[in-house]
């Protein structure tokens, strides 16, 4: 009897499965590259079928996964600090959309919550002034990004109770919560760019708890940072477990040395080496 052709039940899955082993998403370019001698349509139909009968889901646009990645819903209202609750019980009475983000949206995956921390908020832009003043008036010390640069070093500024972000994108969000992608992208931006209290070690261990708890669709993280407008190096990271050891080599080299010759430039004396 002959053999017969990989088969969405048979040969193909389990082939796909090994090389899916550590439950990452992946596109389907990377499955076409699996299986370079079969039509693309044939593994589309094949990996449709497998969706059908739910052994595969799809996380995006593009991307399977063995499994269904970790509900990237946010715990909910009921995880977040009581801080937090009292600001989204404040915007919630006001018609514009909005979202709470960063660390109240990512609880499950922090190795380590603090007792207090300022709540991350994006709001529409029309809405910005309106839940300032909202949140001002109730005693909270609510800033905006440029608030923060402004008072760099202040008191004020580490006192602060919300950060208040302008969004547009509020598709990555259920019950103005954020999925958890959202919810770290926006970590990740208010660490790298407003001084946000978490350190980049502790930013690290949170993405490396959504990865091996599979919280991450990467589709939606690219999403996410396009909105914030940080998508290169977003996917960047995203990707970066793809890289070959020596291109990791390599770009560590070349930061260092970007790094060093910055210093150089700004030093006093640099342009007498």
């Amino acid at each position: 009897m002959s053999t017969s052709a990989p088969t969405a039940g048979t040969d193909f899955y389990r082939s796909l499965a090994e090389n899916m082993q550590n439950g990452e998403e992946v596109s389907i370019r990377q499955i076409y590259a699996l299986f370079p001698r079969d039509n693309r349509k044939t593994v589309s139909w094949r990996v449709h079928k497998l969706v059908q009968q739910g052994r595969l889901q799809k996380t995006g646009h593009g991307y399977y996964a063995l499994q269904s990645l970790a509900r990237n819903s946010a715990a909910g209202y009921g995880y977040m600090q009581k801080e937090t609750q009292e600001i989204y019980d404040i915007v919630a009475g006001y018609p514009f959309e909005f979202y709470v983000t960063g660390m109240d949206a990512l609880v499950g995956e922090l190795p380590h919550v603090p007792e207090r921390h300022p709540a991350l908020l994006v709001v529409e832009e029309g809405g910005m002034k309106d839940i300032l003043d909202a949140l001002g008036g109730r005693g909270f010390i609510a800033l905006t990004e440029k608030d923060r640069r402004l008072l760099e070093g202040s008191g004020l500024k580490d006192r602060a109770e919300a950060i208040v972000m302008k969004g547009k994108d509020f598709g990555l969000s259920a019950e103005n919560i954020a999925h958890k992608e959202q919810g770290f992208v926006d970590l990740y931006y208010a660490v790298t760019r407003m001084g946000y209290g978490v350190s980049i070690p502790e930013l690290s261990r949170i993405y490396r708890s959504m990865q091996r708890n599979r919280s991450l669709s990467k589709e939606n993280m690219k999403r996410a940072a396009r909105a914030r407008g940080i998508g290169l190096e977003i996917s960047w990271l995203a990707e970066m477990d793809k890289a070959p050891e020596k291109t990791i080599e390599f770009m560590i080299h070349q930061m260092r040395t970007d790094r060093d010759a910055q210093s150089r430039q700004h030093s006093p004396t640099g342009d007498l080496a």
